[in-house]
């Protein structure tokens, strides 16, 4: 494999995934290295036109949505009857519209995969919720993602790789695309990271990498490398996003300026 340019590759921030206030993503509209923005789902649906001028300033390749539905919800939903997900997928249906409509390419549905991948009865009702989806998927052209954590937390990175991989073919249909959440910090440094990701690399469309700040982990670009190697092999060609989490979120700011610098740095190699 060649070297990668990173002039080609998107990156950014996941101000969602990191739960941070709506209020406070004001804070990250500012024009810089960084090509992409995932925000929670109520800075689409309320916004006020200086919002909106100061985000058109950045000229983001990309603008994401977060969770399309109420995390703890959507972890347990799959469990439930069928009349409560049907309601569901009606509720998350008019949800990407809406923000569809607002600007949003796309957005997560963070299904409790420990618990869903090698449970038929689990798996299908997961899958009936998507299939409910995808006409709506189709009609605002709203890409779904649904995060696949790195390292699993179950039986086995091979076996839960390869699940993945046969859950996503029965969604039947492109629309819906893994967001790879990747904890560099829980992997040794000389452990095998492939196992980890299996063929998934070619089915994401972008990489969230996810750390706890407080105790004072940053990402460097020694540490970035080896996993934008190995997905890159693995035909990944998505965005890195970053997501530091730390308490009121405090490390946001400086992680991010962090990871930008870094970004440019990798840029101008």
């Amino acid at each position: 494999m060649g070297k990668i340019d990173y002039r080609a590759v998107e990156f950014g921030l996941a101000l969602g995934r990191a739960q941070l206030d709506p209020q406070g993503v004001t804070d990250f509209l500012t024009p810089g290295v960084l090509d992409a923005l995932e925000m929670p789902a109520e800075c689409f649906l309320h916004r006020d036109p200086e919002f909106q001028r100061r985000l058109n300033a950045c000229e983001f390749k990309t603008v994401r949505a977060g969770n399309i539905m109420e995390p703890d919800l959507t972890r347990t939903i799959p469990s439930v009857a069928e009349n409560y997900r049907r309601d569901f997928a009606e509720q998350a249906g008019v949800m990407v519209s809406s923000l569809a409509k607002a600007g949003a390419a796309g957005a997560f549905l963070g299904f409790d995969l420990g618990r869903i991948l090698g449970n038929t009865d689990a798996e299908n009702a997961a899958l009936d919720i998507i299939h409910r989806l995808i006409p709506t998927l189709y009609r605002e052209q709203f890409e779904l993602l649904i995060p696949f954590r790195v390292p699993f937390k179950g039986d086995g990175n091979i076996q839960a790789s390869a699940l993945m991989g046969q859950f996503l073919r029965g969604t039947l249909t492109p629309f819906v695309k893994l967001s790879l959440d990747i904890h560099p910090f829980e992997v040794k440094p000389d452990e095998d990271k492939a196992p980890m990701i299996g063929m998934l690399g070619c089915e994401a469309r972008q990489a969230v990498l996810i750390y706890d700040a407080d105790c004072g982990n940053h990402i460097t670009a020694m540490q970035f490398r080896p996993w934008a190697e190995l997905l890159a092999s693995g035909l990944f060609r998505g965005r890195y996003l970053l997501c530091p989490r730390s308490i009121r979120n405090r490390m946001l700011i400086p992680e991010a300026d962090l990871f930008a610098k870094m970004v440019s740095d990798l840029r101008n190699e």
